[in-house]
């Protein structure tokens, strides 16, 4: 394809590259200061068409700073290409003369944006210590910017590829489904989100930001009952596509929670289970809705002693009874670490304090709320017939003798429910499973007869 000349000017080892039935034969590519060992780097690109023509429409020149190139050795064969190429540059340059050197393709961007906010006709790399800013007509930037920049694109290359592979595979499934009587599918999608993203792009030809499904949102309230009466059965499946994705979300809430800072946060769980009632409601099996959250039951006595409040105060929808709620942590201790004579007691503060708390607010709901003036913030609810319950700890987390001796304890309370927060994640995730995969409806015994 052509040759590269070595040429000395002074202290500096000049290439220059000879190409072969060009228009323009030679061109400078190069040039090493073998004093101060800069090396200067004249970006060029080859086209077949017109010879080799600037990579940038500003920026004419890439510096080095200490390269280390041998003069003696300075060049070498690319094993990719089997042509010659300039040794030792980093990763992210074009090295093959034939080609032009620079930077390659992928990775001119940066460069581009540094062109967009500057008039620096020089771009010099230099070492992390150094200042990064323009002086003159040269940008100095540290070279280990251009490599992140570099890493971030062959990452999201590799994204692009992944996403890429999975909507081929949805094609590939769905142009042979109709032969086999199988179903359509969507291409897959995982948790990284920028994949995800690759993935709606390539499949659907746009991808959807948070303000997009905001407005969306908004457009299917706002146009629901007109689809409910138009096309119910379709409405249907939609709705209940929604409230599976919902719960799902509030599973994997429930379940990050359980773990890390927040499963000894209290606070956490307050702003959850407040956000998130539908949780509640798998603790009494039964629809309940939050009436007061840091409800006073009872109040300080004259030395401002003595109030008790308790965490949520409820009521059952359909009788509309009083429900007290006291919640704990997932990190919460349940049973004492020790036993007394081969059995173990409930935890002195996280378990059985917990619940000597819950008892005393549901006493104070009947003795003190129910003889006070009605509230109008309590509206019907009967304040007369009270439950309660605590959400405490993990009950999955203890073994032998601990989890027989805490399920004794629990099943001798009256009035009262515990349970641990791993239970009511499991009681989500059955309703989930139910409702996704709902048991297929009984055959009663006069099915395909005719009444008269």
């Amino acid at each position: 394809m052509g040759e590269i000349d070595e040429q000395h000017e002074g202290d500096d080892l000049v290439f220059v590259w000879s190409g072969r039935g060009t228009a323009q034969r030679s061109v400078e590519v190069a040039r090493f200061d073998t004093v101060t060992h800069l090396l200067r780097i004249f970006p060029k690109t080859w086209r077949s068409t017109s010879g080799y023509q600037d990579q940038f429409r500003q920026v004419t020149e890439l510096q080095l700073e200490e390269f280390d190139l041998d003069p003696q050795d300075h060049s070498g064969f690319s094993e990719r290409f089997g042509l010659a190429m300039l040794n030792g540059l980093p990763r992210g340059f074009g090295a093959v003369y034939a080609y032009g050197l620079g930077i390659r393709p992928e990775y001119r961007g940066l460069l581009h944006s540094i062109e967009d906010h500057s008039n620096c006709t020089a771009v010099r790399f230099v070492g992390p210590d150094q200042v990064e800013e323009q002086r003159g007509g040269v940008y100095y930037l540290a070279l280990s910017r251009f490599e992140t920049y570099r890493q971030a694109v062959d990452r999201n290359k590799g994204r692009a590829q992944t996403a890429l592979g999975r909507v081929i595979d949805s094609e590939r499934h769905n142009a042979v489904a109709d032969l086999f009587g199988l179903q359509d599918v969507e291409p897959k999608y995982a948790k990284n989100e920028v994949i995800n993203s690759l993935t709606e792009e390539i499949s659907t030809g746009h991808v959807m930001t948070e303000e997009d499904r905001v407005a969306l949102v908004d457009r299917v309230r706002i146009e629901a009952p007109k689809a409910a009466r138009e096309s119910p059965e379709q409405f249907g499946r939609l709705r209940q596509d929604v409230e599976l994705a919902s719960l799902e979300v509030l599973i994997e809430t429930f379940e990050s929670g359980m773990v890390g800072a927040a499963a000894k946060d209290e606070s956490y769980w307050q702003g959850f289970f407040h956000a998130h009632p539908f949780a509640l409601q798998q603790v009494f099996g039964a629809p309940i809705v939050e009436v007061l959250e840091q409800a006073e039951v009872r109040g300080a006595g004259a030395a401002r002693k003595g109030a008790r409040i308790t965490d949520f105060l409820c009521k059952n929808a359909v009788t509309r009874t009083a429900v007290v709620v006291e919640i704990k942590t997932p990190a919460a201790t349940l049973m004492e670490p020790k036993p007394y004579r081969a059995v173990y007691a409930p935890h002195r503060e996280d378990l059985a304090g917990a619940v000597a708390q819950l008892q005393a607010q549901m006493e104070s709901v009947t003795r003190h709320l129910a003889r006070n003036e009605p509230d109008p913030d309590l509206g019907d609810l009967d304040l007369w017939h009270t439950s309660g319950a605590v959400i405490v700890g993990r009950v999955g987390d203890l073994d032998g003798e601990q989890r027989e001796s805490f399920l004794r304890y629990r099943e001798g309370l009256a009035g009262a429910i515990v349970l641990g927060y791993d239970e009511v994640c499991e009681r989500l995730k059955g309703l989930l499973e139910l409702l996704k995969n709902p048991p297929p409806a009984s055959v009663g015994p006069s099915e395909g007869l005719e009444v008269s």
